[in-house]
C-alpha cells in the first residue's frame, strides 16, 4: 500500500464525506491541468497606451515621486541602487542566498543541485522530488519576478534607461524559453499569478516614460493576459482543503481582471476574483483572525494577499461611477483612494470588502502583533517558506521580518499606535498606503497575554518572558497543509532574546528526511511517547499529516501576573497503551513552569517517555550541580509539586532549567544533542538540544521550571 493510500485511508477513518471530496477535488483538478486546451489562441489585442495608464492604480498616489522617496528613505534608496546592479549582473538574493545565474538565466535550473528540468508539458512534469536534492521552490522563486521590483524602483530614482532595457530583456527571454504550456513555470497556477502581479507592479515604474517599446509592450501584454487565462482556468480550488495557493490565484485574478478591464473575458475575473476574495476571508481565517493553514508563516502570507486585494479594490471602487476616459484619468493623476490617509482608507476598504471581511483583517493583523510583540523576532511555528507576493522593499524577507513589516501597514492603515513597530518597515508603508508614518515607539503597549482559541495559539508575557504554547486544530479542515507535529509545544524569549525556540521549516521536497525530521514530535518542545509521532505522517507525503492529537485546552487563565494553561492531546490513543498526554504551563513571578502528566496502560516493561527543549543558535547548555532547590520551592502552589524530586538543573543562557519527576517514577535521564534551527526556508544552524528521557510504567510525571539565571544560589554551581 502506498504512502497517499495509507494517508486516505487515516483520513477517511475521521472524515470519511470530506475524504470522497477531498479526492474528487484533486482528479478535477489536476486532469484539467493535464488537459490543458490552446489558451493562448486568439488572444486579444490591445491599446499599449489605454492600458499603461492604468498602471498608476496599483500604487498609492505620491509614492511615484522619486524626489520624495529618495529624500525620505535615503538609505533605502541606496540600496535599491546597489541591488539594480546586481540584477544586471543577473545576481539575485533567493532564500537569502546570493544566486549568480550568468548571462543567460536558465528559467529551468535548480542551481544548487545541478537538475534541470525539461520542457515538457508542464501537466506530465514531475516537480518534487525530480532528482535527489532538487528543489523546483529555487526556479519558482526567481520565475516570480520579484526582483524587478528593485529595477522599477531603480528606475524611478534616475531615470537610466539600463533599467527598463534589463526588464525587457529579462521578461522577453523567459516568454520565449517558457512557451505554453510547457516547462515547470505552466506546472503550478499559483506561481503564474505571482508572476503576473509582479509584472504588473514592476512595470507601472516604466509606464508613463517611454522607456519601453511598443513593441515589447504588445508581447508582454499578450504574455500577461495569457497568464489570466491560464491562472483562472487551472485556480487550484478544492471542495474542502483551499488554502493560500487558491487565494493567490484569486487576487492574481484579482489584478489581471483590472488591469484589462475592458476586455469582457477579464472583466469575468475580475468579478469572480471579487466575490472569491470576501468567500476564503470567511474560508481560510478563523473568527479568531488566524489562517487556517496552522503556520504562522503562512498566516503572514495570507494577510499579504488578503491586504493586497483589498487595497486594489478600494482603489478601482473610488473611481466607481466615473466613465472609463475619467476613470483611467483620474487613477493616473491622483491614484483616487490611494490619496486618502488612514482612517479614510480604512473606511474605504471596509466598504468596498464589507464591515466582516474588514474586521477580520483586522484580526489578522492582531495575530501578528502578537507574534512580534516583545521579540527581536517572531517565532517560526508550523512551515514557513517565506512566501510573498509584493515584495515592495527589495529582497523578499524571511516570513519573522515580513511579519514585522505588514504589521508596520496595519498599524498605520488602523492607526493602533499599540502595535509593536520595529525599524526600516516604514517604506513598506509608503508603497502601500503612500505616506510614511514616524518611527515613533514610545506609545507601544508592554506585551500582554493573549488567547487565539479556535485557532490553538496561546501567548504568555511578562515584563522578562514572551511565549506561546501551540494546543488545537492542525489546520485546513483537518487536512493540514503546513502543520506541524508541535501539540503542546512551548517557545520563549527572555528580554527579547529567543531561549527555547520552533526549529521552523528548513526544505520541502529538496530534502525529505530534513523535511520530515522538521516537522516531527521530536524537533518540537514537547512529550514523545514509545519513540512514535504524536500525529501520523507519510515520508513521501510532504504535505499531508493526520490530526490524531485532537488537542483539547481545559483551562487557560489570566489572573493578574498569574498565566495558567492546561491541555492535552489523544495523539497516543491509536497504540496499545492508550496514551493521554496531559501539559500544565504556569508563568507566575517570571518563573515558567512546564509540567507534563503521561497517562495509559504503561505495560510490564515500562514506557520509554521522552521531552525535548530546542534551543537557540549560540546557547550551549551548562549542568549544575549541588542544587537544593525543592520541588514545593518552585512548583507550589500546583498540585504537580507534592511527591517530585530534583532530577537535574540547567543554565540555558540567561536562564536555569530545573528539572523534576516523580520519586518512584525511574531514573530521569538527561543528554545534550546537537540539532539544527532553521531560521528561514533552505537554511539551517547547528544549536543544542536538551533530551530528557524516563522508563517506567505509566502514569509518568515530570516538571520543568526556567526561571532566570542570576537566580541560581551560591551552592549551584556549573558541572565542569
Amino acid at each position: 500500500m502506498n504512502d497517499l493510500v495509507s494517508y486516505l485511508l487515516a483520513q477517511a477513518q475521521y472524515r470519511p464525506v470530506a475524504t470522497a471530496r477531498f479526492v474528487a477535488g484533486e482528479i478535477w483538478r489536476r486532469s484539467r491541468l493535464r488537459l490543458s486546451g490552446s489558451l493562448e489562441e486568439d488572444l486579444p489585442s490591445f491599446s499599449t497606451y489605454r492600458l499603461r495608464s492604468r498602471f498608476r492604480a496599483f500604487y498609492p498616489a505620491g509614492a511615484m515621486e522619486s524626489a520624495e522617496f529618495g529624500s525620505r528613505f535615503l538609505r533605502a534608496a541606496e540600496v535599491t541602487l546597489e541591488r539594480a546592479e546586481q540584477i544586471h549582473r543577473h545576481e539575485f538574493d533567493i532564500f537569502g542566498e546570493r544566486v549568480t545565474c550568468g548571462p543567460q538565466i536558465d528559467w529551468h535550473a535548480d542551481w544548487k543541485s545541478g537538475h534541470h528540468w525539461p520542457l515538457g508539458r508542464a501537466g506530465e512534469l514531475r516537480t518534487a522530488g525530480a532528482a535527489p536534492g532538487s528543489d523546483v521552490k529555487r526556479p519558482w522563486e526567481l520565475a516570480r519576478f520579484h526582483h524587478l521590483l528593485t529595477l522599477g524602483k531603480a528606475f524611478l530614482l534616475t531615470q537610466d534607461a539600463r533599467h527598463a532595457a534589463e526588464l525587457a530583456a529579462q521578461v522577453r527571454h523567459w516568454i520565449a524559453e517558457n512557451p505554453f504550456p510547457r516547462g515547470i513555470h505552466w506546472a503550478m497556477p499559483m506561481e503564474a499569478a505571482i508572476r503576473a502581479v509582479n509584472w504588473i507592479a514592476a512595470s507601472a515604474f516604466f509606464a508613463q516614460n517611454g522607456a519601453l517599446e511598443d513593441a515589447f509592450w504588445q508581447e508582454f501584454l499578450r504574455a500577461l493576459f495569457l497568464h489570466g487565462r491560464f491562472v483562472y482556468a487551472h485556480r487550484e480550488w478544492n471542495p474542502v482543503a483551499r488554502g493560500n495557493h487558491y487565494l493567490a490565484c484569486v487576487v492574481g485574478l484579482l489584478h489581471l481582471g483590472a488591469f484589462f478591464h475592458d476586455q469582457e473575458e477579464a472583466q469575468g475575473w475580475w468579478k469572480f476574483a471579487r466575490r472569491e476574495l470576501a468567500r476564503e476571508m470567511a474560508t481560510q481565517v478563523r473568527e479568531d483572525g488566524v489562517a487556517h493553514e496552522g503556520s504562522s508563516g503562512y498566516h503572514v502570507f495570507l494577510t499579504e494577499l488578503f491586504l493586497t486585494g483589498a487595497l486594489l479594490l478600494a482603489r478601482m471602487d473610488a473611481c466607481q461611477g466615473d466613465s472609463e476616459e475619467t476613470a483611467d484619468l483620474k487613477v493616473a493623476a491622483t491614484g483616487a483612494v490611494n490619496a486618502l490617509q488612514a482612517p479614510e482608507a480604512w473606511a474605504q476598504l471596509s466598504e468596498s470588502c464589507g464591515k466582516q471581511f474588514a474586521a477580520r483583517l483586522e484580526k489578522m493583523f492582531e495575530f501578528m502583533a502578537a507574534l512580534t510583540a516583545g521579540r527581536e523576532c517572531a517565532p517560526i511555528l508550523g512551515d514557513s517558506d517565506d512566501g510573498r507576493l509584493l515584495p515592495v522593499c527589495g529582497v523578499p524577507l524571511c516570513g519573522t521580518d515580513a511579519a514585522a513589516h505588514l504589521l508596520s501597514v496595519g498599524r498605520a492603515l488602523l492607526g493602533r499606535a499599540d502595535w509593536p513597530m520595529t525599524r526600516h518597515t516604514c517604506e513598506e508603508v509608503w508603497w502601500r498606503l503612500g505616506h510614511a508614518p514616524e518611527e515613533r515607539r514610545a506609545s507601544e503597549a508592554p506585551p500582554q497575554c493573549a488567547a487565539f482559541a479556535p485557532s490553538g495559539y496561546y501567548f504568555f508575557a511578562s515584563p522578562r518572558m514572551r511565549g506561546s504554547i501551540r494546543c488545537g486544530p492542525l489546520g485546513v479542515n483537518g487536512w493540514s497543509n503546513h502543520a506541524h507535529c508541535d501539540q503542546l509545544s512551548v517557545e520563549f524569549a527572555w528580554e527579547g532574546h529567543p531561549v527555547v525556540v520552533d526549529p521552523g521549516t528548513y526544505l520541502y521536497s529538496g530534502d525529505g528526511a530534513g523535511r520530515n525530521l522538521f516537522r516531527s514530535t521530536r524537533y518540537h518542545n514537547t512529550v514523545v511517547v514509545a519513540g512514535k509521532e504524536q500525529n501520523r505522517f507519510w515520508p513521501g507525503l510532504v504535505f499531508r499529516i493526520v490530526d490524531d492529537t485532537r488537542s483539547l485546552v481545559r483551562k487557560w487563565e489570566v489572573n493578574g501576573q498569574r498565566v495558567e494553561f492546561l491541555g492535552e492531546h489523544v495523539g497516543y490513543k491509536r497504540l496499545p497503551l492508550r496514551v493521554r498526554v496531559q501539559r500544565r504551563v504556569v508563568l507566575e513571578r517570571e518563573r515558567l513552569l512546564v509540567s507534563d502528566v503521561v497517562r495509559g496502560r504503561g505495560g510490564r516493561a515500562g514506557t520509554p517517555v521522552e521531552w525535548f527543549f530546542h534551543l537557540a543558535p549560540g546557547i550551549e547548555p551548562v549542568r549544575l550541580t549541588s542544587m537544593r532547590s525543592r520541588a514545593d520551592d518552585v512548583l507550589a502552589p500546583a498540585p504537580e509539586a507534592e511527591g517530585l524530586l530534583l532530577r537535574a538543573a540547567w543554565r540555558i543562557g540567561p536562564v536555569m532549567l530545573l528539572a523534576f519527576a516523580l520519586a518512584g517514577a525511574g531514573r530521569l535521564e538527561a543528554h545534550v544533542e546537537r540539532g539544527w534551527v532553521s531560521p528561514r526556508y533552505g537554511q539551517r544552524v547547528e544549536a543544542a538540544v536538551l533530551r530528557f528521557r524516563c522508563v517506567g510504567k505509566l502514569p509518568l510525571q515530570a516538571a520543568f521550571v526556567f526561571r532566570a539565571a542570576e537566580e541560581c544560589g551560591a551552592n549551584e554551581n556549573p558541572q565542569r
